[in-house]
């Protein structure tokens, strides 16, 4: 399949992009491998975003983001994005092994929480998840563990929690007590059971994926049979990885764009946090997904 632009990340970035792009009648899709919108899709409250005199949250903005650009025919489809290589005018993305081709490629992958552990990167989308509302389905009848505390990780947990046959809580501090509404609920389910004072070691699998994770509890090794690992804690790290030899990326794997977010190699395009390590607004996101989406505009014109 060929388009004009293809859009990594339906996050703010994204998908303001998406509106200029789809605006002008070019033929764009935009690429999520987990939840529309991004990290600020689970804001309970964003009050600094200008047009919204009493703030709002993070899920209601963002889905007028989306209706605002599926107005214009913005397609946005759900898909892991693999690598990219150049092929004479056009680059190939690699969607789950499958290849789409456009003239232009916008990158707004944003940040992923990551552990950097063995396992992780190898067996991601073979078990391992940054987003279980997106996969906890997935894993119906199967046992899971879930890596993190925080209340929107808890949140998350419990629709996993609704599928899996066993669930565990991955606790770096002491205690994973029903302090809150959230953890009450979590916990008042058959088979779930948190694991505190643990530190992840390495995600165990195969070619068929996931068939562990191994931690260190207490100076103690333990292992836990899972299906599935949804990692919600860790050092936020640029989405990058399918990036690596085709443009020019920092230390931390951050894009290095120019003045117009255009990154090293013409065509490609860098937009929100994948390419900014401080300052992570919705605001400037939006900024960078207009000016990519009308330098794109100029480019398709003189290609």
């Amino acid at each position: 399949m060929e388009y004009d632009v293809i859009i990594i990340g339906a996050g703010p970035a994204g998908l303001t992009a998406g509106i200029y792009l789809a605006r002008a009648g070019k033929k764009v899709i935009c690429l999520e491998q987990g939840r529309v919108g991004g990290q600020i899709s689970i804001a309970g409250h964003v009050d600094n975003y200008p047009g919204f005199p009493e703030g709002t949250t993070g899920a209601d903005l963002i889905a007028l983001f989306e209706a605002q650009a599926k107005r214009f025919g913005l397609a946005v489809q759900m898909g892991r994005v693999d690598g990219v290589k150049v092929e004479g005018a056009f680059k190939e993305v690699s969607v789950s092994g499958f290849p789409l081709k456009a003239k232009v490629v916008i990158v707004a992958t944003g940040l992923v929480q990551k552990l950097g552990i063995p396992g992780e990167e190898e067996l991601l989308g073979k078990g391992v998840s940054y987003c279980a509302t997106c996969d906890g389905a997935l894993f119906r009848g199967r046992p899971v563990a879930v890596i993190g505390t925080a209340d929107w990780v808890v949140e998350e947990a419990i629709f996993v929690a609704n599928y899996a046959s066993k669930l565990y809580i991955v606790a770096k501090g002491p205690k994973f007590e029903p302090t809150t509404e959230s953890r009450k609920e979590l916990l008042a389910f058959e088979g779930v059971e948190a694991v505190t004072g643990a530190t992840p070691l390495e995600v165990t699998g195969d070619n068929r994926g996931v068939t562990g994770l191994r931690l260190d509890v207490g100076g103690e090794e333990r292992s836990l049979d899972v299906d599935g690992v949804f990692v919600l804690s860790g050092k936020k790290r640029p989405g990058t990885e399918f990036l690596k030899g085709v443009v020019e990326l920092t230390e931390e794997g951050y894009i290095k764009v120019g003045e117009n977010c255009e990154s090293s190699l013409p065509g490609i395009y860098g937009i929100g946090d994948v390419c900014r390590s401080e300052f992570h607004q919705v605001a400037t996101a939006v900024g960078e997904g207009a000016i990519a989406g009308m330098d794109a505009i100029r480019y398709l014109k003189g290609n």
